[in-house]
């Protein structure tokens, strides 16, 4: 059995790097009130305006690529829960592999301070790759490397495109609804969904 993950809401909760990456936008500005502006304009509002509401809203003199860049490129404060890490631990009696699109420097730093390269076998950031999730050529590469292995799991939160492909090509799935995600109001269309990583230790020992 070959385990896929997903990175962001599914390993961690990706609303800790949200966290970091504005903390680290409020230290560079020398304002620690711009953080509470931006966590709150986040949660009303979503991701895609809060560095344009931040720079009007204060009349900042500094460019929106600025602000981005350092969200993307900061070393996060981030750490694998505790339920993360018996998952993982468990899963190193297979053949492992994780899935993640984002830019691929902002991913491979995620991967980088939560030390997944202790139990991943095989990494995709399907940026790098010029691809993205919900095609199947990710999940094919993963396949191709493990060209040995028949039964194929993917582990991730967001049915709106991650379970398109592993459900075309006959792998098992396994949403992990996350309650603190922005995806976990969204009807699931995985074999299995949970929302305890827990539960996905349990699928994987008595059922996959």
């Amino acid at each position: 059995m070959v385990i896929v993950f997903d990175l962001d809401d599914t390993l961690y909760d990706e609303i800790e790097f949200v966290k970091s990456g504005f903390k680290e936008i409020s230290r560079y500005l020398d304002n620690s009130s711009y953080y509470d502006f931006m966590l709150n304009d986040f949660y009303q509002n979503g991701s895609g305006k809060v560095f344009n509401n931040l720079i009007n809203r204060f009349e900042l003199d500094t460019s929106l690529q600025k602000l981005i860049e350092i969200y993307r490129f900061h070393q996060p404060k981030i750490v694998l829960p505790r339920e993360s890490i018996e998952l993982l631990k468990f899963s190193k009696n297979y053949k492992t592999a994780l899935i993640s699109d984002g830019h691929y420097l902002m991913q491979k730093n995620k991967y980088k301070v939560l030390q997944l390269e202790q139990y991943i076998n095989f990494p995709i950031f399907t940026d790098f790759l010029h691809t993205n999730k919900p095609e199947l050529k990710p999940f094919k590469i993963v396949m191709e490397h493990f060209k040995d292995e028949t039964n194929f799991v993917y582990i991730s939160d967001n049915p709106k495109k991650d379970f398109i492909a592993p459900n075309r090509l006959d792998w098992k799935s396994i949403r992990y609804k996350n309650q603190v995600g922005i995806y976990r109001d969204y009807k699931s269309n995985a074999t299995y969904e949970v929302t305890n990583r827990l539960d996905i230790l349990d699928i994987l020992k008595n059922t996959i």
